[in-house]
């Protein structure tokens, strides 16, 4: 979308809670869940104001990667191995052509006893990487990433350390391949401002790169969804690179769906949408 000497992008990232349910019930309602993101991706390709691109995280499932890149956009990545049965769990959606892609695949975490708590060493956790082509900002580049999960209930972190690897690797890894070009980064980082520590790393890995003031007062985990009991931060991110300024940002998806006689949310997170501008290119 496009004003008078501006060109604005919305970007959109959500974590679909695309565990398989079955009788382990690891994500309840899953298939009319994903119904329902899809109707409103539908709904946002459809209108001149909806999302020019969407990064997703957690599509595990292959049916669910089909589905959802049937969704009302032009353009899909999808830089899963088709064979492997839970692999990276990402994709992108865009109303612009999407070229030059490419993966960083995290280093395998081990296998351990708490492998069925917490499945991390099941799946190939990743970076993606895209370029998009806008009609008139030109190139910019997309970077989606699905960090290590927090599972330790309040105890001691235990995977804080590989969730810091990933993140310095994924943040270098992007800046290297874009350069100078314009460069928007996001994804579920399962960490936030509510962890200093982490929070100083994406400072050092990326300054300069912008956000919106909404976005400090806001949680996408939150007791407000039918699926979380209490606000846990918001630890789904889109930040931009300083070629941008910030048009504002806003939770996304918070729509219900009924479901056996109860409305339900559409994931355990709320999506996060931020809004960019930047400079017409002459």
């Amino acid at each position: 979308m496009a004003s008078t000497g501006l060109i604005f992008i919305s970007i959109l990232t959500l974590n679909i809670w695309g565990l398989p349910g079955g009788v382990f019930g690891l994500a309840p309602h899953r298939e009319a869940r994903v119904r329902g993101i899809c109707q409103e991706l539908k709904k946002a390709a459809s209108q001149e104001g909806g999302w020019d691109a969407v990064m997703l995280q957690e599509v595990w499932l292959r049916q669910d990667r089909k589905a959802l890149s049937k969704c009302g956009y032009s353009y899909v990545v999808d830089l899963n191995n088709s064979p492997k049965v839970m692999d990276s769990g990402l994709l992108f959606l865009s109303r612009f052509p999407l070229k030059s892609a490419s993966r960083l695949t995290f280093p395998r975490l081990p296998v351990d006893p708490s492998i069925v708590e917490d499945g991390e060493a099941l799946v190939r956790k990743s970076g993606n990487l895209v370029k998009m082509i806008h009609p008139q900002a030109g190139e910019v580049w997309l970077a989606n990433t699905h960090l290590v999960s927090y599972y330790a209930e309040g105890a001691q972190d235990k995977y804080y350390e590989i969730r810091r690897k990933q993140f310095i690797s994924f943040a270098e890894w992007a800046r290297k391949k874009v350069g100078n070009n314009p460069l928007i980064i996001g994804g579920d980082w399962n960490f936030g401002a509510h962890n200093p520590d982490l929070w100083k790393e994406k400072d050092l890995q990326l300054p300069g790169f912008i956000v919106s003031l909404e976005s400090e007062k806001e949680t996408t985990l939150s007791s407000e969804n039918s699926f979380q009991e209490k606000d846990q931060g918001r630890v789904d991110h889109v930040f931009a690179s300083p070629h941008f300024r910030s048009e504002g940002g806003f939770l996304s998806m918070v729509n219900r769906i009924e479901k056996k006689g109860e409305p339900i949310n559409l994931s355990d997170h709320f999506g996060w949408t931020e809004m960019f501008s930047l400079n017409l290119r002459r």
